[in-house]
């Protein structure tokens, strides 16, 4: 019988890395071209945040 002691598993907290990311409202409509362009340059640059928090995330794993 082998009797072993648990493990503390360090724990992650990802709040603070998701948790900055701005606020976006994408449940809104355009009426010109440059209205479009806008939204989907935010809907791109938030993309990105979140891709970098991701980044951040997966270092903190390894």
């Amino acid at each position: 019988m082998i009797i072993t002691a648990p493990i503390d598993k360090p724990r992650f907290d990802f709040t603070p890395l998701i948790g900055e990311l701005p606020y976006m409202d994408f449940n809104r409509s355009a009426k010109t071209e440059q209205e479009a362009a806008l939204m989907l340059w935010d809907l791109y640059s938030y993309v990105k945040e979140l891709e970098s928090s991701l980044k951040g995330v997966r270092s903190l794993n390894e």
